[in-house]
């Protein structure tokens, strides 16, 4: 049996944690979660197929705010830009979160 290089071993062992992390097997204490400084707003909202006032009222994001951030005239902060992230990737998780808290 070949022995693993050094770099192919921390790639293997990258790809087992990713591999349980998305299996929600991984311990989080152990992980650091990265927030992109730039989230493209209106670009999430496109792939979405959904107008401004869709956006906003689906998401509970006030309209003049998210037509600031896609302007450029404001940038989403921290928790904003972690909420625009769940909502690119997982936006049905939003939505039932939202509509169990609306209950």
């Amino acid at each position: 049996m070949k022995k693993t290089s050094k770099a192919g071993s921390r790639i293997l062992k990258g790809a087992k944690q990713a591999l349980a992390f998305a299996r929600g097997e991984a311990d989080l204490k152990k992980f650091r979660i990265h927030v992109p400084a730039d989230v493209d707003v209106k670009d999430i909202r496109r792939r979405l197929r959904l107008t401004q006032d869709e956006f906003s009222r689906r998401f509970g994001i006030p309209q003049g705010t998210l037509r600031d951030w896609e302007q450029g005239r404001r940038r989403p902060e921290g928790p904003a830009r972690a909420l625009l992230m769940v909502i690119q990737h997982e936006p049905k998780a939003v939505e039932r979160a939202l509509a169990h808290a609306m209950s």
